[in-house]
């Protein structure tokens, strides 16, 4: 016997089955009800079903019943009539009226008339609004770091007259633009010609603009006055028929010269911007490149890039050292090909036999399931450190766009066009401070594999030139030397580089008794058992740099150095360490502002908060941005940077970035796999809470995805980069007025903000069962929080 529902069940029943009733109103609408309880309804009992359809009814009966929200409306209340029925709503109230008569079919009926008088629905839509006014204010313009591409609307502004007897008289007139097939012309007054006009201009003799005949046909398709330059811009058009040669030799000379000359003014001031914004964001980043030559038998770091910011936040030079061991920087990179990111552990542990130096991988200690014991054994040990890598590839067309950019000779730099690859590296030690064991493990032996190697890559670096601590020019000489090490004994050396005030050498590999001074003689450099100080001795590699002891000998060494080079000025010029130097750092960074790798927002002067983030910059394959997702050229920041349970956009995260309270921040989110929701998690939570032994429950039971998102801010230090006057000097010879503004421009850049994702390190660290010790002023309330 089934016994009647009571009201109670009933409601219940209304309330979990909402979905399902609103989707089955078309259906009633259409008179096809019973189509729809049986399309979604089959399994379930004919109780609910019942309910369920004499619901779908009652909503969807007509009504005459007037609508008033004034009692909790929040704006002035308009009154209205619709469908002849009086209505008094706000604004809310009215869209909510147009949206649910939408969905009954344009008639009001009695679940329209219950939407606009229901509370919640309308604090539901309020809430909605408040919602996308906060991920609007926090969606910034994407910008690509792949270059610019104009296609067919490419343009230069070529340094050559051209001249017709049928122009102007045949005076030679600037091309203000040359296009593959089109140019304009530049002269002081309106040419005495009409449009549709065929002339035949003359082209001088250019290096690389190979035409079969140096006159070529033009047709005049417009006159306009340029107000940036206050001439006269005469438009041309390509004439036909024309020599398909011809085309094609304007075509290879705007493609050969694209990255030499000037663009047109309006594509110029897009590519300056670009560079100028890619050089800021590489300046400003705690990424360390490292530039490798990457073979099927081996991987050999080269060249590392060093600015003052990753110098500052990853310990540039403690970082180079730590990877430069040939057995874990052999396991990172078959590490990378696979995954693209890793993270490389390195410090000391301390062992009965004494402290042990040690540098794995995460994947390999998560492979020997030996995660938790180690970080705890290196944590207490005092000497963790963790090395966070991305790899990039370098294309040939990003070598040979950096040679032709700077103007530089491939075969002068054989070295720097086998480069091929990029290993992005930064600190994240701080991660990873104050972790400790949440649960016992077993400790094994310290494998072979993890143990820090003897053999060492010598990595080299290039910095900018304010950075560089040798500061007078130098010339890259080889030359036979011999050191005075004893009273009969002596070592023979060769000259590297010499220089006004001292000399860098090169020894046999290996321990020489060399003291704090020493006496060189270089017979062709005509330096005879001169005394020099001992600045540098590196015995693995026998390099020896030297600074001249005697200051009052300076005068006279200088000299000699000077007579030397203008004696063959043609000879030392090629062999300048400063213009090498200065070439390579330039090469190394053009490679590197196509591949930075992880998502940058530039930050500009600004009264408002959120108009402070510019512009975003991320590469192609960048995921930084999960667990939220790009539309099309927009990216969404209000997942990192928005306050929570506000109703205004606000954000008290930028504005500790901003005035330098802290330079970092860590967002965790919580993605559920059953139907992907979205769970914001605090810090606190996370790290110390009781949240995280659940968390870690449910990774291992594969229900959520930990989403970890790292926040750095670093605030540019000066207005301009090493390459700022570089990247201005193709506009300033075609519009000095807009070159200007740029250069102003640069003052109103602060800081660069970098968004890295770390889940696969922080995931890890989690379901090994890993904790954070609190700090001593965290209350028992939030070490317990959940």
């Amino acid at each position: 016997m089934q016994f009647p529902m009571s009201g109670g069940d009933e409601q219940n029943i209304i309330k979990q089955y909402q979905p399902l009733i609103r989707a089955l109103i078309p259906y009633e609408q259409e008179n096809r009800l019973l189509e729809g309880l049986n399309k979604f309804s089959t399994r379930l009992p004919s109780s609910i079903r019942r309910v369920v359809k004499e619901e779908v009814i009652r909503l969807t009966s007509l009504t005459d019943a007037p609508a008033d929200n004034s009692a909790f409306a929040q704006f002035p209340v308009m009154k209205f009539k619709h469908f002849g029925i009086p209505m008094r709503l706000d604004k809310v109230g009215a869209r909510i009226l147009k949206d649910e008569t939408s969905l009954y079919q344009n008639r009001y009926t009695v679940g329209v008339f219950e939407s606009v008088m229901n509370s919640s629905t309308y604090q539901t839509q309020i809430k909605k609004e408040q919602y996308k006014k906060i991920v609007d204010a926090f969606a910034i313009e994407t910008q690509s770091l792949n270059d610019i591409d104009f296609g067919d609307d490419i343009a230069l502004s070529p340094n050559f007259p051209v001249s017709s007897l049928e122009f102007e008289k045949g005076r030679h007139c600037n091309v203000s633009s040359l296009a593959f097939d089109t140019m304009a012309v530049e002269t002081k007054r309106p040419p005495n010609i009409s449009t549709g006009d065929e002339i035949e201009f003359t082209f001088p003799d250019v290096m690389g603009l190979n035409l079969p005949d140096p006159e070529v046909k033009f047709t005049l398709t417009a006159v306009k006055f340029n107000k940036n330059t206050n001439k006269y811009d005469s438009h041309f058009t390509l004439s036909d028929p024309l020599s398909p040669q011809v085309r094609e030799a304007i075509k290879k000379y705007i493609e050969a010269t694209a990255y030499k000359q000037p663009l047109k003014r309006d594509l110029e001031v897009e590519r300056a911007m670009q560079d100028l914004e890619r050089d800021r964001i590489l300046e400003n980043s705690p990424w360390l490149p490292l530039f490798v030559h990457a073979t099927n038998k081996e991987v050999t770091p080269v060249i590392a890039l060093l600015t003052k910011a990753n110098i500052r936040h990853s310990n540039a030079y403690q970082l180079l050292e730590k990877l430069s061991g040939k057995t874990v920087f052999a396991r990172l990179c078959q590490e990378l090909n696979k995954y693209q990111e890793a993270f490389v552990f390195h410090g000391i542990v301390k062992t009965k036999k004494g402290p042990v130096e040690v540098a794995m991988t995460h994947r390999q200690l998560m492979e020997s399931g030996q995660l938790s014991a180690y970080i705890y054994l290196l944590s207490k040990s005092g000497k963790l450190s963790c090395t966070q890598c991305r790899l990039e590839d370098i294309t040939q067309l990003d070598r040979e766009k950096a040679f032709s950019i700077h103007d530089i000779n491939p075969k002068q730099f054989g070295e720097l066009g086998e480069l091929n690859r990029i290993v992005y590296c930064r600190d994240v030690s701080d991660k990873l401070e104050r972790l400790t064991l949440g649960e016992k493990c077993d400790f094994k032996a310290i494998p072979r594999s993890f143990l820090v190697s003897e053999e060492r890559w010598r990595i080299g670096y290039v910095m900018e030139e304010d950075l560089d601590r040798r500061s007078e020019t130098r010339y890259v000489v080889d030359k036979a030397a011999s050191i005075k090490v004893g009273l009969l004994s002596s070592i023979n050396a060769r000259v590297c580089d010499l220089s006004a005030k001292g000399l860098q050498l090169s020894v046999s590999p290996g321990q020489h008794s060399i003291s704090d001074e020493v006496r060189v003689t270089v017979p062709e450099l005509r330096i005879k058992n001169e005394k020099y100080r001992v600045v540098n001795y590196d015995t693995t590699t026998g390099t020896l740099r030297l600074c001249l002891q005697d200051l009052t000998k300076l005068a006279k060494t200088g000299a000699s150095v000077e007579a030397m080079v203008e004696e063959n000025s043609a000879y030392y010029k090629m062999r300048d360490v400063a213009k090498l130097q200065r070439l390579t750092h330039r090469f190394i960074w053009e490679l590197a502002i196509r591949h930075m790798p992880s998502l940058s927002v530039l930050c500009v002067l600004n009264r408002n908060l959120l108009d402070r983030l510019k512009t975003v910059y991320q590469g192609d394959n960048s995921d930084d941005i999960y667990p939220f997702s790009q539309a099309k050229n927009i990216t969404p920041l209000h997942g990192f940077f928005a306050d929570r349970d506000v109703t205004k956009p606000k954000s008290k995260m930028l504005e500790r970035l901003f005035k330098g309270n802290s330079q970092s921040a860590t967002i965790v989110h919580c993605v559920r796999n059953t139907d992907s929701k979205l769970i914001f998690i605090k810090n606190k939570d996370f790290m110390y809470g009781a949240l995280r032994q659940q968390i870690a429950q449910k990774l291992q039971d594969q229900k959520v995805q930990l989403c970890v998102t790292d926040i750095t801010a670093i605030r540019c230090q000066s207005h301009s980069t090493p390459l700022t006057r570089k990247r201005l000097a193709q506009l300033s010879k075609i519009d000095k007025t807009t070159y200007d503004k740029l250069l102003k421009m640069q003052e109103g850049y602060t800081h660069v903000i970098s968004v890295t994702n770390l889940s696969t390190l922080q995931n890890d660290l989690v379901t090994a069962n890993l904790r954070h010790i609190p700090p001593a002023n965290e209350s028992s309330a939030a070490h317990g929080a959940a």
